[in-house]
């Protein structure tokens, strides 16, 4: 396999892992939205006296969400974008709920920092992977 084809295969893999990763933010983000108190009631949070904040919690994440995709139409284009939705989005979201559950809050959110993280790792890793393929290209097949 020519390296050319390595690297459109790495971000074609790329691509397909943010469009994982929308696809689980949103199916968290449209059941909030538009049905918070079951969803939270699935993972044990309590709503408290509104459900007002996981409603716009839920807004936020698909606003979050829109921002993910340009760089699954044009990853050459927008690098930076996908360097910023792993650092520090993704992994913001894995220590801000790491350090709520450490903090006693309900262990049900595990699951976004499950599901955050594995994506960041996921991403990471092809990222690093282009840009080590790109660096060999450049560098006429030098690793």
């Amino acid at each position: 396999m020519t390296a050319r084809a390595s690297l459109s295969r790495w971000k074609v893999r790329h691509s397909a892992i943010v469009l994982v990763g929308i696809v689980l933010n949103l199916a968290f983000a449209l059941p909030l939205l538009f049905c918070p108190r079951w969803i939270l009631g699935l993972f044990d949070i309590p709503v408290g006296p509104s459900p007002v904040w996981a409603q716009f919690s839920g807004g936020l994440v698909m606003l979050l969400s829109a921002f993910y995709l340009p760089m699954t139409w044009d990853l050459d284009r927008y690098r930076i974008f996908a360097w910023l939705a792993v650092f520090p989005s993704r992994s913001f979201g894995v220590a801000f709920f790491l350090v709520m559950i450490l903090r006693g809050e309900p262990a049900g959110l595990v699951v976004a920092i499950l599901i955050d993280g594995s994506i960041a790792i996921a991403s990471l890793w092809c990222l690093i992977r282009i840009a080590a393929l790109e660096q060999e290209q450049a560098g006429g097949g030098r690793p």
